[in-house]
Order: structure tokens, then sequence, then C-alpha cells
């Protein structure tokens, strides 16, 4: 059974995650084909703060085909991976809808880096591999942090913790 929960601000669980346990045939190939519907459905209309998230959608993948070889840059950077790709696309998926789309950037390690920027010395920057980890950086005036978090199937606590400080 599932319960419709009305979400405010950043406390909204993500509800269309798929589940860590691939392996139980019928059930998750149902969910599959209920995600699909739902990004079919909602696909061109999702909006955060008036940019399109399949705007969003359409530029990381602009950048993953520019950027999935090696030495993309002409300075020997490394190619961007599908896990990494697939990671940041997850990324966007279960972003708040209340927050602007971050930049999104290819970086020369073969990382995608998300970025916002909130004024004068206040900035969020976070960047996936493929490995299941969110590395991050932020400066909130004259507070400073980084770390990395585990990543799989939503966004870690700290994450959502630090873009509620960057637009409190």
């Amino acid at each position: 059974m599932s319960v419709a929960v009305q979400c405010i601000d950043f406390d909204c669980p993500s509800f269309w995650t798929r589940p860590s346990s691939e392996g139980f045939g019928d059930f998750s190939k149902r969910i599959g084909s209920i995600q699909r519907e739902i990004a079919q459905m909602w696909g061109s209309e999702s909006v955060t703060f008036g940019r399109r998230l399949a705007d969003a959608r359409f530029a990381l993948l602009g950048m993953y085909r520019d950027c999935a070889r090696a030495d993309w840059d002409g300075y020997g950077a490394s190619p961007i991976t599908e896990d990494a790709f697939e990671e940041a696309k997850r990324i966007i998926e279960l972003l708040p809808s209340s927050i602007e789309m971050p930049e999104i950037v290819a970086e020369p390690t073969g990382d995608i880096g998300f970025e916002w920027r909130r004024g004068r010395g206040r900035i969020l920057v976070i960047s996936v591999s493929g490995k299941h980890r969110i590395a991050y950086a932020g400066i909130f005036g004259d507070n400073k942090v980084y770390g990395s978090e585990y990543f799989e199937e939503t966004l870690p606590l700290a994450i959502i913790q630090h873009l509620r400080r960057l637009y409190s």
C-alpha cells in the first residue's frame, strides 16, 4: 500500500527510488515501469525555480557525450565514466524541487561536479565519480565544510543539510 505525503522545503524523502535489492524480478520491473511512466508524464513539466529538470538532464547528457573520451579537454583529462554519469543523473532526480538546479561541470579527474552559488562567500560544490561517494565542499560566510558521504538511493542527510544552510 502507498500513501501520498505532502512535503515542504527540504524534508521530503525520495519515494521513487529503485530498491537496492535489484534481483527481485517482477517487483523491480514494476517499480522501474512506474518510474518511467512518471518521468514521461512529468518530464517536460518539472520545474525547479524556472529551470526545467529536463534541461538539466539534457545538459548532463551533452556534457557526458563531449567528455566520455580520454583527453577531452586537450590537457590529459580523464574520461567521464558511465557510472559517474548515472550517479549524476540520480543526483538531479533527487534534488529538492525548492532549490535551483546547480551548474553541472565535467572535472578533469573524470568526476562530475555540481555547483551552487548564492552570492559572495556562499557556495556548495558536490562531486560524484560513480563509486557511491559524494565529495563536497562548502563556504558559508566565515565557515567552511568538506567531506564525503556514501551515496546509493537517497541524498545523504549531510548534503541536504548543507543545501538547506546555503538556501537559508
